[in-house]
């Protein structure tokens, strides 16, 4: 007699178990979850954004009731620069991806960071909504579908040596996390300097730099280090939530909604925290002995009228469709 095969009397009773189970999701209406990779630019987990990221991943599994599931990458733990988000979610390296770092990448999104042209977040609101198509195509070109917009706060300059008027900013050293954000400076005698955040804290404490723009919860992490608030809000920095169109275009249109509404709900939430996360640390920063100065209209419009020409030219280098989003933003604001 024959020895039986283990493996062979085996396999028939795994296909039957295995076809049962398709068959029984099948009539329970089950199907298997879609998973989801998602790429956030921000790597400390306790900031606002990341908070909010995490609850997105969170909010994406109750409403879709499990059927898509999100995990959550921070910057710097997969092999891909934040700068790069764009590319990452077009290409699918990760299906949802929020896009801070995407001026280079989306040129329309640059606008929101020309100097003084956004000034509160009413402005934000407002040039966003004639932004939004241009910004939908140029995304879609390369591989992705916007979810969401929102933005950071307000975008002002802190110094460690006096900076309570425009013309301090002559004959300073500012460091600045943007090319826009540097002619600014420059159109009022300073000087400019890029740097990545880590390298901040020893550049100030060392007098490398004078002082540097950001708001008000990137300047409390180093509040031993500057002295001087000055609220002039020269920009914004804008962030999106994108998702791989050919992933997303996969999923149900009720998922493809759910989705959707979840990224906007997070995106507000973003915002809304970070604003109130802005004041609570102004405060913070008042109490340790800040002197903050509100500029006067003059400066406020002198700001202004000297960037006029820079946004124009801006929009120029970068072609007609550029000229034309930027015109209808200005007329948004009347600016």
């Amino acid at each position: 007699m024959a020895e039986q095969n283990p493996k062979a009397s085996c396999t028939p009773v795994a296909a039957t178990f295995g076809l049962s189970l398709s068959v029984l999701l099948l009539f329970s209406g089950q199907a298997p979850a879609e998973e989801w990779n998602f790429y956030m630019h921000q790597s400390a987990p306790n900031f606002a954004t990341s908070r909010g990221a995490k609850l997105f991943t969170e909010e994406i599994e109750k409403a879709t009731g499990g059927a898509l599931k999100v995990r959550l990458h921070l910057s710097g733990t997969l092999q891909i620069n934040a700068s790069n988000i764009t590319q990452a979610v077009g290409t699918n390296n990760v299906q949802i991806g929020d896009d801070l770092f995407n001026s280079g990448n989306i040129p329309a999104a640059g606008i929101l960071r020309l100097p003084m042209l956004i000034q509160s977040y009413d402005d934000f609101t407002k040039a966003d909504a004639v932004l939004k198509p241009y910004l939908e195509k140029t995304y879609a070109q390369k591989g992705s579908t916007l979810l969401a917009s929102y933005t950071y706060p307000l975008q002002f300059m802190w110094g460690r040596k006096k900076l309570e008027a425009l013309d301090d900013l002559k004959g300073l050293k500012m460091r600045v996390a943007q090319p826009e954000q540097g002619e600014f400076v420059r159109r009022f005698g300073g000087t400019s300097i890029t740097m990545s955040a880590p390298e901040v804290p020893s550049a100030l404490d060392r007098g490398v730099v004078d002082g540097i723009f950001t708001a008000g919860v990137g300047a409390v992490l180093w509040k031993d280090l500057l002295k001087y608030g000055y609220p002039l809000i020269v920009n914004v920095n804008n962030s999106y939530f994108i998702a791989n169109t050919e992933a997303f275009n996969k999923l149900s249109p009720d998922l493809q909604g759910k989705v959707r509404k979840t990224a906007q709900d997070s995106a507000r939430w973003d915002q809304e925290t970070m604003q109130k996360e802005e004041e609570e640390s102004v405060q913070v920063l008042t109490k340790a002995g800040y002197t903050f100065t509100k500029p006067t209209p003059a400066d406020s419009a002198r700001a202004v009228e000297a960037m006029k020409p820079y946004w124009d030219d801006w929009a120029k280098s970068r072609g007609p469709e550029i000229v034309e989003a930027l015109g209808k933003v200005r007329a948004a604001l009347g600016k």
